[in-house]
């Protein structure tokens, strides 16, 4: 089958607007503006690699970040590579927090949590359908200390 230029062109376009939408709700991650980095998600969006006693769609997700909001007031993303391929954007960030709330049932520890990740965004007509998200979830709760390190020093 041959590329008809102006489908490429538009295919293009599209992963340019969609690693674009992934930049902006990174910087409103970034600025504690939540709702608009929902904006970002479908409202019925699948997630993977998040709790699975979320509830479905953005409400999970907004009840995920506002409990880690809780938890690490001053968390932020550093966005260390994003690119797209078709329809999907892959971010590689690296997160930041102090932890000064309660967060999953652990007491503020003032500790500056530095956590790796890596996150697929699938998109459809500008809006991600699907994510699949992995993190350090060890190193996490190792850094919080409610976990013990795999090698002692």
């Amino acid at each position: 089958m041959q590329s008809v230029p102006g489908q490429a062109r538009g295919a293009h376009m599209a992963q340019k607007e969609n690693v674009e939408a992934v930049n902006r709700a990174i910087a409103r991650f970034n600025a504690k503006d939540l709702e608009g980095y929902l904006e970002m998600f479908d409202k019925a969006v699948m997630f993977h690699g998040l709790s699975r006693r979320l509830k479905p769609g953005v409400g999970g997700l907004r009840d995920y970040y506002s409990a880690l909001r809780e938890g690490f007031p001053d968390m932020r993303l550093s966005s260390e590579d994003v690119f797209a391929e078709g329809e999907k954007v892959a971010n590689r960030y690296t997160f930041y927090g102090t932890h000064k709330g309660q967060y999953m049932g652990v007491a503020p520890t003032s500790k500056l949590i530095i956590s790796p990740g890596m996150v697929i965004h699938l998109f459809r007509a500008g809006k991600c359908i699907e994510t699949w998200q992995s993190t350090d979830a060890l190193g996490f709760l190792t850094q919080l200390g409610v976990a013990q390190p795999l090698v002692q020093k």
